[in-house]
């Protein structure tokens, strides 16, 4: 019994628990570092490792492999993205996205700091490059995070997270570092000297169901083989795109020249997903499914009051299907 009351103390007890300090410094630093790698059951799709910078108020940094940087500044709503193989870059005004940043489904870092300040349960602890961590477990509607803390230092080592909604879909975020002189530089909307500009500007506030639906029509046109893409998000798409350009997976026609009504069409549908809030539960699984394919569900989402949620299957048709048979 006291050892029960003991662990109880520690996962959900008092503000100087290790799990509470930690989250009471997520919510007050002004800056912070970590590196996150996303991993996906998709096959043949690797690992997706990105570096990511966050300054308040409202800066975002997210560097990945290949010198791919992808800028936002959400006090603006705009956005730049750099592509150097292509020596390229693309400005996004998104002003009529909400301005609240834990609203927005790829916003891990809102997500991240604004963890529970209690955890649902304690783990064991285990030995990582040397250090010994202990593990807490918050599990919410669509997300289930594995905290894992140096029991000597108190730090923040690692978050592994699973997504509830994206089965295969997980991340793991490493190399905390909190409060750090971080460059206003570093979060510069202005592009590289020498690049092109791909501009877009997306209207958002009226975007819906169909505009998903047109988004996952148009890649499969763009593919060869006719298959989904294998992401919805908008900041991994970017390489993932490049990658399938240069093994070939894109008609030609695509790869030489896209098509900027087609790209503004697929930009509204992945504006639609991103102004989904965290209760519609939305899951993506279309990653290698052919168009066509009648049996297969590849996105769904449950609309605000809605009892049923709308899941749209790999020949684009959309059904109502009650929340006991979504995994059916």
């Amino acid at each position: 019994l006291v050892a029960m009351l003991v662990g109880l103390h520690y996962v959900g007890g008092s503000t100087g628990t290790a799990y509470a300090d930690v989250v009471q410094r997520l919510q007050k630093a002004r800056t912070l570092l970590y590196t996150v790698v996303t991993s996906t059951a998709v096959a043949g799709m690797p690992d997706m490792q990105m570096e990511i910078a966050f300054k308040e108020p409202g800066y975002v940094r997210i560097t990945m492999p290949g010198g791919y940087v992808s800028v936002a500044d959400w006090t603006q709503g705009k956005g730049l993205s750099i592509i150097p193989d292509k020596r390229q870059f693309v400005e996004m005004d998104m002003s009529n996205m909400p301005n609240d940043m834990a609203q927005r489904q790829f916003d891990m870092i809102e997500r991240l700091r604004t963890l529970p300040e209690r955890a649902d349960e304690m783990l064991g602890q285990r030995t990582v490059d040397g250090r010994v961590v202990q593990g807490f477990r918050v599990t919410e509607e669509s997300e289930i995070d594995t905290v894992w803390i140096d029991t000597k230092t108190l730090e923040l080592v690692s978050v592994e997270r699973e997504f509830v909604n994206v089965p295969g879909v997980s991340a793991v975020l490493t190399d905390f570092q909190f409060d750090v002189d971080l460059d206003d530089a570093l979060f510069s909307l202005t592009p590289p000297d020498g690049y092109t500009r791909v501009e877009v500007q997306v209207d958002a506030s009226d975007t819906g169901e169909s505009d998903v639906i047109e988004y996952l029509r148009l890649w499969t046109t763009w593919t060869k083989d006719h298959t989904f893409p294998p992401t919805l998000n908008p900041v991994e798409m970017t390489k993932v795109s490049a990658e399938m350009a240069a093994a070939g997976k894109f008609i030609e026609s695509h790869s030489a020249q896209p098509d900027p009504e087609q790209v503004m069409a697929m930009t509204r549908g992945v504006m639609f997903v991103m102004k989904l809030p965290a209760e519609s539960h939305w899951g993506y699984a279309g990653g290698n499914v052919k168009y066509g394919d009648a049996q297969t569900p590849i996105f769904w989402y449950q609309p605000a009051g809605s009892a049923t949620f709308r899941v749209i299957y790999g020949d684009l048709s959309v059904r109502d299907v009650a929340p006991e048979d979504l995994s059916k």
